[in-house]
């Protein structure tokens, strides 16, 4: 039955965790080398040590690793994600035509595999070659590479400082803290898009992963002459999705009885089924065979009850939007720990690991509120490790 909305949660892990690593590395490394802004003041000694400096070698090296790594777990996740997609769909097909269905073997199926594996790694290649960060510049948002940032802040912090309009901890600081105010992102250029990379990995990956166990869905529907879908379903869908989930469709043809899954769904848009960020697959679905897979009443009662916290009503939905948010901010956080340690910038440090520790307990609170699973998978860091965890217990 494709994959299910918590299998398509989970499956890519593995990859955006890669990601998150290369951004805390690019961080640590550039927030070192920026702090020796403070110790190069005397002009020829500034521009030997900067012509070393702004050599992108040890980053250029951990972006390829991180995409080399990348690729084996694309390899292996969509395999995985066929596999378990197909074997689902087998129970379903066994009880209704008394048939299977092999990916070793089926041309088409196996075509439908290495084109995905194929189109997800240039994605993933596609992200690695365009990595930057933002900051606001006029009012505006401006995107620069990794090598144009670190020169720019570079430059800007030796200014301020040589002109004495700031010392140099705080040209430091904010220049670390444009770094993890923006994180590392992935930008096009051409038509100014962009979006934090462990954003448009995770994406990546699902939409790859997902869309490939669409059409091999449809494929062997097609092989075995099925005619009809059911829908999954998912508590916190979002709300023009819920219209339409756990429901029956007549995929091929026309039906008296269900309504058409194109029509209803929008299935192939990407404000629809499968669309972005959308974790809904479908499966086969034989009437008078078939039992379905969600019941009316568990339809209805999906969702958790509204909940009240700090004078406020929450829905199930706008509560996990309101936990991702909490999450996106304890990273960022985390971002500014990992940089102010690099840097060797003691007391900034020690402001940040208290409005952190202010951050998890709110995230714990609401999450309580609202009986939300909390995702430390989420909100953990890499390198946010031992020794910076310590430091930030000793700040408490």
């Amino acid at each position: 039955m494709a994959l299910t909305p918590k299998q398509l949660q989970n499956i890519p892990e593995n990859i955006v965790q890669l990601y998150r690593d290369l951004e805390e590395f690019i961080i640590d490394d550039i927030a070192r080398r920026i702090a020796k802004t403070g110790q190069l003041t005397e002009t020829a000694k500034w521009q030997l040590e900067r012509a070393k400096d702004l050599s992108m070698d040890n980053i250029e090296k951990e972006i390829l690793k991180t995409l080399e790594l990348s690729n084996k777990e694309v390899e292996e996740t969509l395999k995985q994600s066929a596999l378990t997609s197909i074997q689902a769909e087998n129970k379903i097909y066994e009880e209704a035509v008394k048939k299977q269905i092999k990916i070793k073997g089926n041309s088409n199926l196996e075509k439908l595999l290495e084109a995905a594996i194929k189109q997800t790694k240039g994605e993933l290649k596609n992200i690695s070659q365009s990595l930057g960060f933002a900051q606001i510049i006029n009012g505006k948002i401006v995107y620069k590479d990794i090598a144009k940032f670190y020169q720019d802040s570079v430059d800007l912090a030796l200014m301020q400082v040589n002109s004495g309009v700031l010392n140099s901890n705080e040209a430091i600081k904010q220049a670390v803290k444009k770094l993890a105010d923006s994180g590392l992102r992935t930008v096009d250029y051409e038509n100014g898009w962009s979006n934090r990379v462990d954003v448009a990995v995770r994406r990546a990956v699902v939409t790859g992963s997902n869309q490939m166990c669409h059409k091999m869905t449809e494929l062997t529907m097609k092989e075995l002459e099925c005619e009809f879908v059911e829908t999954t379903a998912h508590a916190g869908a979002r709300p023009d999705h819920q219209e339409w989930q756990g429901q029956v469709f007549c995929y091929k043809g026309k039906s008296d009885k269900y309504p058409d899954f194109v029509e209803k769904t929008r299935y192939g848009y990407g404000d629809g089924l499968g669309g972005y960020n959308c974790r809904h697959s479908f499966y086969p679905f034989f009437p008078g065979i078939s039992k379905r897979a969600y019941s009316k009443q568990h339809l209805n009662n999906i969702d958790p009850e509204p909940f009240e916290y700090d004078g406020k009503t929450y829905t199930y939905y706008e509560a996990l939007q309101r936990q991702r948010k909490l999450e996106t901010n304890i990273r960022q956080k985390k971002r500014e720990l990992i940089g102010y340690n690099a840097a060797g910038l003691k007391d900034d440090f020690n402001n940040s690991s208290i409005a952190l520790n202010r951050l998890k307990n709110e995230y714990k609170a609401f999450s309580n509120a609202g009986d939300l699973t909390v995702r430390n998978d989420l909100i953990q860091v890499y390198k946010y490790g031992q020794s910076i965890s310590q430091k930030v217990r000793r700040s408490k």
